[in-house]
């Protein structure tokens, strides 16, 4: 049965804002379980390479899109994270400020070992905007991220601010959360032309309820990677049950190594036909 495209994204908007994706308790408990400034370190190793990457599912899903209609959104989201409105510094540049306020130097980022709930949530999602129907993925990047954001960012913020830190040193959050505000409505335009028929709803639901999944499994990753770091910081002598488990982890220079572009380029003519004996 149909459903008003309104009515379809009315019901989505709902189940993105109660899904246990945006609402995890690493984030929704930030009062009840104040987080440090060596706990933000370690959240900020894990979470970066999200950022660094987002941009590139948009760049992919770009070369997906079937029509200059459908690329319209992707290219004007594009902009802003490339830094048209952070004065000039991309998004990952802008978090990696965080990240020194953190305690990281500069050539430490790339060696972060990375929790596998980290590379298997950019893993799945750049499957996504390269392999499934173009609807699927932008329901990953567009309502599972844009319309989710904001909520967590805030949760985020009341932790960061509890935890010290100064304004100018978390504005990636702040900045961040006003331009997904921008972004939502000229998202909800676009799925308005695009989510109208109930193959559409339900691809557009499908990437969303996806991505949403792999985000509260990237909770939990990051979770296991706070509680770990808290376990030798309180007792070094200590070994958590996940130890030597780094060992098996990928850095974020080995994992993006590891990421490659393919373009088929098609023949340019009509393979011969046998000539008959």
């Amino acid at each position: 049965m149909s459903v008003p495209a309104k009515s379809f994204l009315a019901a989505l908007h709902d189940e993105v804002a109660h899904h246990a994706g945006v609402g995890h308790s690493l984030l929704g408990r930030m009062e009840m379980d104040p987080k440090k400034r060596d706990d933000f370190k370690i959240f900020s190793g894990q979470h970066y390479p999200l950022v660094g990457t987002f941009t590139r599912y948009l760049e992919l899903l770009l070369l997906c899109a079937p029509s200059s209609a459908a690329k319209i959104w992707l290219a004007k989201v594009l902009v802003d994270e490339y830094g048209d409105r952070s004065a000039g510094q991309d998004h990952a540049e802008h978090y990696r400020i965080f990240m020194h306020a953190c305690g990281w130097k500069e050539d430490e980022i790339s060696s972060i070992p990375l929790h596998p709930a980290v590379t298997t949530f950019i893993a799945e999602h750049l499957r996504l905007c390269t392999e499934a129907p173009f609807l699927v993925g932008l329901g990953a990047v567009g309502p599972g991220h844009e319309w989710a954001i904001p909520t967590m960012f805030e949760n985020i913020l009341r932790g960061l601010r509890q935890a010290g830190f100064a304004e100018h040193e978390i504005e990636y959050f702040t900045l961040h959360t006003m331009q997904d505000i921008d972004h939502s409505a000229w998202l909800e335009e676009a799925l308005e032309r695009f989510a109208t028929t109930p193959e559409a709803q339900a691809q557009v639901r499908e990437g969303c309820l996806f991505s949403l999944a792999a985000r509260e499994r990237l909770w939990w990753g990051i979770a296991d990677k706070i509680n770990a770091g808290r376990l030798k910081a309180r007792m070094p002598w200590a070994v958590s049950s996940t130890s030597g488990s780094e060992a098996q982890e990928l850095t974020l220079s080995e994992f993006r190594s590891g990421i490659t572009v393919r373009l088929d380029i098609p023949r340019t003519t009509r393979a011969a036909t046998p000539q008959a004996p």
